[in-house]
């Protein structure tokens, strides 16, 4: 707010483009700015969507590192960055539960997209402070070959807590362990695996969710 001190054109009053102008009661011209109109509150579609988006993100967030590698050439192709394609994956295919209370279908979640083939029969057992990934070799009359990377990924979704390797362990090795990230009592680890190939980084499979289990102890 500011005062007017007899301008060329003097005081005026009431509302011109972005200000108005008044008098007050000691006879001073007046200047402010004019209130901006308040926003409606939120529907409730857009508040559904809002915490849907965000229970995407919060999920995405943690898994940067793996979805820069299991995502590049996808996300490339599109002009997006990984994460976005991630999420935008996710929010199209991945999100369960009511408009009130939404949730993610962890099964339908990916964080890599590609060619090679996927595997049958891989799993992912807790033992002890570990879990126990083991997989087929097995790449008869399928797209990869026993050389290529297996990435491997044990997630605590309760606190975004993350185990994961990255190009340590072969197809060929058929199995790997994993160390518990930070746990406790009744939290939920989540499991996923994908191949890369060794010799082009870019060509990787879509990636198997494993399973959950909930820590006990």
């Amino acid at each position: 707010m500011a005062t007017l001190n007899l301008g060329i054109l003097g005081g005026f009053s009431g509302t011109v483009g972005t200000v108005v102008g008044s008098t007050n009661k000691k006879g001073d011209d007046i200047i402010r700015a004019r209130s901006k109109k308040r926003r409606s509150a939120n529907t409730e579609g857009q508040v559904s969507q809002q915490t849907k988006f965000g229970a995407t993100t919060g999920f995405m967030q943690p898994l940067n590192a793996l979805l820069k590698t299991g995502l590049k050439q996808k996300a490339s192709a599109e002009n997006m960055s990984a994460y976005n394609y991630a999420c935008r994956h996710a929010l199209k295919n991945a999100v369960a539960g009511t408009d009130a209370q939404p949730e993610l279908d962890y099964s339908k979640v990916i964080i890599s997209d590609g060619s090679l083939s996927r595997i049958s029969g891989a799993t992912a057992i807790k033992e002890g402070d570990n879990i126990k990934f083991s997989w087929s070799d097995s790449v008869e009359s399928a797209v990869g070959k026993v050389t290529d990377k297996v990435n491997l990924l044990v997630y605590n979704v309760t606190n975004g807590e993350i185990s994961y390797s990255m190009g340590e362990v072969l197809r060929s090795a058929k199995t790997a362990n994993l160390p518990i990230p930070y746990s406790e009592t009744n939290d939920q680890l989540l499991f996923y695996l994908f191949f890369q190939s060794a010799s082009d980084p870019t060509l990787v499979s879509t990636s198997q969710y494993l399973g959950t289990v909930t820590v006990t102890e």
